[in-house]
């Protein structure tokens, strides 16, 4: 055990100096030991157990360690001889000793035997009894002081009168306080330090899942010249490149990446002109710049970048965090609603067809497409491209050439999208000579050299049906759905111009159809009219003088001749008046349809001797059936008719048979015939295939005679080859329904 009292430098007697030194080397041996093992610990629980081996017994075998807690004292560690091991739980209260020593920052000695010194080693009077029974004889408490500031108090006592504590002791323990102190401070600062490297990580960590998340793109530059520049993941995606690479434009040209930044004007910036590099370079921020974004030659989007220096501890620029948004949806969307706007207007210019077809067009290229064609029904039935642009002028002769030259065919994308009204998107084709079906001379012709990669079928719907079909191609890039979507808007805006300038030609086709009907009802009707009131004329003078009764005989028949062709010809706009509005009566009874036709012949045989036509009649007898006999009269009137108007004098041949699906009636002239492309149109309202100032009429009658064979279930046909005349064919099932 280390004597701690210590005898005089000066003082007499044998052995004095050599004893001061003894001691003087157990306190260094004490504080070396003290020093090396506080130095290994690796925590505050560590400091205390150290504490506790080393500090007992020599400096007494009771001890205390008191600290500082959010500026209250309060246990921390208790530890009694002969092993040092820690003694009670933590957190109890102090002694007394304690506090009155925190609260004057000075050390105390007290020496006993002596009731103070269990007094001020108890925390109040419940645990002063269990210290008296200790039988504490010394007592010394130390403040726990570093630079200044109070950490705690050590506190020791003696119950061992071998184990004296005197001043020598009370410096020991002092020197322990101070290196205890380091201690505390030391493994505090440690705690800190591994709490800020977790606040850190975590923080770092938080600022790169930020960075991975957020919807807009970032980029960080450390030093001046921005020679690196790392990017978060949104911008990697956005440029379709490495997370790693590096995307300044200022980088070694091994780690240049292809990209290039655009201004409004098309022009590619230098690095210099950089946002992030002016924010490095000036110290100033850049904000909001406005930039197309171009990688490996390839149009990525619209950007705006913005840029804020980064400063040293001196506030000099170090370099530049920059922020990147992807406004090219929001720029599309503007620039589309300008486009459709515009477009709206230069379609809505003009109400002529062609025109308004070709503005359709042009306005397509190169807003939407490379390519823009429309399809639609040509004069000759077939379908067809009916303008076709290209975006390269020197392929626009060529363009011409495929719209006069192309037709599209049945099963053909084009055909099938004019026919459902279904539009469609075609990425990629997947063979280019697939879509110019039409024979291996179209696949490898004009067709071949347009160079159309991606295809959109865009029907314009219109009330009446599909107006045409929009065919969008691009030359260079696959169309997108985003492209899709807006060619339907813009084809939705371009379907009432198209339709307005339909409506607005059949509103002219049919005025000018009403004026020419006008007319030719009006010569049609004055005919008969002029003879009629003739006649009357005649028969007025022939009443008033005694005269041949046969002649006025011929003028009251050529009267009633005229007043039935008036009636006919009032018949027939009346009928139309009816067929029109969807109310043609039908009144249904059983028949004999070749008793009829006799019934017509019979009838219409003195105009058939007059224009010197001979009928031959092949009927099939009886032919029974339920059908409307008026209306049946009719249909055969105007075909019998027909045949004489344009038989030329020749014979006419009327043959009536019965047919497995029901009955036939075929009238058949030696006449002038019609053409094949006249054929198709005849039996339209107020068509007809020759001129009216030769034959007359008012191009109703077949019009009206298809109304009703199709209101009966049946069909009417003609057959016909110029010069060697026509043959009409009705077919009508026999029992027709009410």
């Amino acid at each position: 055990m280390l004597e701690l009292e210590m005898p005089s430098v000066s003082g007499a007697g044998s052995g004095g100096p050599g004893l001061l030194l003894s001691l003087l080397h157990s306190r260094s041996q004490l504080l070396g030991r003290m020093s090396r093992e506080l130095a290994s610990c690796t925590g505050r629980e560590e400091v205390y157990r150290c504490l506790g081996r080393v500090a007992l017994p020599e400096l007494g075998d009771w001890c205390d360690l008191d600290v500082l807690q959010d500026g209250v004292l309060q246990r921390a560690a208790a530890f009694r001889a002969p092993h040092g091991a820690v003694h009670g739980p933590p957190g109890g209260p102090p002694s007394l000793l304690a506090r009155r020593v925190a609260r004057s920052g000075h050390p105390e000695l007290l020496q006993g035997p002596d009731e103070q010194v269990a007094v001020l080693l108890s925390s109040g009077e419940e645990t002063l009894p269990r210290v008296r029974a200790a039988g504490p004889l010394d007592c010394m408490a130390v403040p726990l002081r570093l630079a200044g500031q109070l950490l705690g108090v050590l506190s020791f006592a003696s119950r061992e009168p071998e184990l004296h504590l005197d001043e020598d002791a009370l410096a020991l323990a002092e020197d322990l306080a101070g290196c205890v102190a380091l201690a505390l401070e030391t493994d505090r600062l440690r705690q800190e330090l591994k709490r800020a490297r977790h606040h850190a990580q975590r923080q770092a960590a938080d600022f790169q899942t930020l960075l991975d998340v957020i919807p807009v793109g970032i980029g960080i530059a450390y030093d001046r010249e921005c020679r690196y520049i790392h990017q978060n993941g949104w911008f990697a995606r956005l440029h379709g490149l490495p997370l790693e690479s590096n995307i300044s434009l200022s980088a070694p040209d091994t780690e240049l990446q292809p990209i290039r930044y655009l201004d409004g004007n098309g022009r590619a910036l230098i690095p210099e002109e950089l946002p992030m590099q002016r924010a490095a370079a000036t110290g100033q921020e850049v904000l909001d710049v406005e930039l197309d974004l171009e990688v490996h030659g390839q149009r990525r989007g619209t950007i705006v970048v913005s840029a804020v220096p980064l400063f040293d501890e001196e506030h000099r620029p170090r370099g530049s965090i920059g922020t990147i948004q992807d406004v090219t949806a929001r720029k599309r969307a503007t620039e589309a609603q300008r486009f459709l706007a515009e477009s709206s207007v230069a379609l809505s210019s003009s109400l002529d067809p062609e025109q308004t077809s070709r503005t359709l067009v042009e306005l397509c290229v190169p807003a939407l497409a490379s390519v823009a064609a429309f399809c639609g029904w040509r004069p000759d039935g077939t379908l067809g491209m009916l303008m076709l642009t290209h975006a390269d002028p020197t392929l626009q002769p060529l363009a011409d050439e495929v719209a006069r030259t192309f037709v599209i065919p049945e099963g053909h994308p084009i055909h099938e999208a004019m026919m459902t009204g279904r539009p469609r998107l075609i990425p990629v084709l997947e063979e280019a000579s697939s879509w110019y079906a039409g024979g291996e001379a179209q696949r490898q012709g004009p067709c071949h050299g347009l160079g159309v990669h991606s295809v959109m079928l865009i029907p314009l719907a219109a009330p009446q049906g599909v107006a045409g079909v929009l065919v969008l191609g691009s030359t260079d890039r696959a169309c997108t759905e985003e492209d899709f979507t807006f060619a339907q808007e813009y084809a939705a805006h371009a379907t009432y111009a198209i339709d307005n300038a339909r409506l607005y030609r059949e509103a002219r086709d049919a005025i000018s159809l009403r004026d020419e009907f006008l007319s030719i009802a009006g010569h049609e009707l004055r005919t008969p009219l002029t003879s009629l009131q003739l006649g009357l004329l005649h028969i007025v003078r022939e009443s008033a003088t005694p005269g041949d009764p046969a002649r006025l005989s011929k003028w009251v028949a050529m009267c009633q001749r005229q007043g039935e062709r008036v009636g006919r010809l009032v018949g027939c706009l009346l009928d139309v008046s009816r067929i029109t509005a969807g109310r043609l009566p039908m009144v249904l009874e059983e028949m004999d349809l070749s008793a009829l036709m006799e019934e017509v012949a019979a009838r219409m045989g003195a105009e058939l001797e007059k224009v010197g036509c001979p009928l031959v009649l092949k009927l099939q007898s009886p032919l029974r059936g339920r059908w409307d006999r008026s209306r049946l009269d009719q249909v055969l009137t105007n075909l019998l008719g027909n045949a004489m108007k344009y038989g030329q004098g020749r014979p006419i041949e009327v043959t009536t048979l019965a047919t497995p699906e029901g009955v036939c009636v075929r009238i058949r002239d030696e006449g002038i015939g019609i053409s094949p492309e006249d054929q198709a149109r005849i039996f339209g309202r107020f068509e007809r295939a020759v001129s009216e100032r030769h034959y007359g009429g008012l191009g109703l009658g077949l019009w009206i005679s298809r109304q009703i064979v199709t209101e009966l279930g049946g069909h009417i046909r003609v057959e016909s080859v110029q010069g060697q005349g026509s043959s009409f064919t009705v077919e009508l099932p026999r029992w027709v329904e009410g």
